[in-house]
């Protein structure tokens, strides 16, 4: 999965860079072929590049600084097929392929999630998490009914609070209530996920624009400065 989500990005990458670089070429082309200067063709091909050379240094330092947030802060967000975001010192949320699997599972080797998370509420340190399980009822034949567990996570701190534990629906919402949790401030696993994504990169991520900027306004002014050191030359030899 790792390598098809690879491959399919790089595809996108090639044919917008490819795009890109083509219109910045014909712009490039348009405003130097009236213009006395040299190296006509070095401007509109480093013009070209331009565009390609952003993309793969975002690519690259995109993909250093999330293999770094990964080992670091434990924020995995579905590059592969393995979503992870940390709940507590202890726990994190995990899911496969999509987000709508999330579980809750146990930091380490081999550990397995439990229950499928419904919401999340996010306060301050805390985070307090719904699971729905599915509690076959040894009463009724082929049915079953659903039940809700309800836990409370520090980030700073090891372990998980269990305030509800396979309650039915009217528990759970007098459980809420009590709580000051609201359904219209619960967030999904997809949106959990965002907001871990939003927190670690918040420094990563200016940091990765500012490096490519920097390096290829180098480059132009270095082509610029090449140029200029071309046309006094040639004027003192003319």
């Amino acid at each position: 999965m790792l390598i098809i989500s690879l491959i399919i990005f790089a595809i996108i990458a090639l044919i917008v860079a490819a795009v890109l670089g083509l219109l910045s070429s014909v712009v490039a082309w348009r405003i130097v072929r009236r213009r006395n200067w040299s190296h006509k063709r070095l401007i509109v091909l480093l013009a070209a590049i331009t565009p390609a050379l952003f993309i793969g240094m975002e690519a690259v330092l995109g993909l250093i600084g999330s293999v770094y947030i990964s080992e670091t802060k434990g924020v995995d967000l579905g590059f592969g097929d393995y979503w992870e975001a940390p709940l507590s010192a202890s726990h994190d949320l995990s899911a496969v392929d999509m987000p709508e699997t999330a579980c809750i599972r146990e930091k380490g080797p081999y550990q397995e999630g439990s229950g499928r998370v419904e919401h999340l509420w996010v306060q301050d340190d805390s985070v307090f998490v719904t699971i729905q399980d599915k509690a076959i009822s040894s009463e009724m034949n082929d049915s079953s009914s659903s039940t809700y567990s309800l836990y409370l996570f520090h980030r700073q701190r090891n372990g998980m609070d269990t305030l509800l534990n396979r309650a039915d629906t009217l528990q759970l919402a007098e459980t809420l209530r009590s709580r000051n949790l609201d359904a219209k401030t619960a967030l999904t696993p997809d949106d959990y996920f965002t907001q871990a994504q939003r927190e670690a990169h918040k420094i990563e991520s200016p940091l990765r624009h500012t490096i490519t900027i920097v390096t290829i306004l180098a480059l132009w002014a270095l082509l610029i400065r090449f140029i200029k050191k071309k046309s006094v030359k040639h004027n003192r030899k003319s």
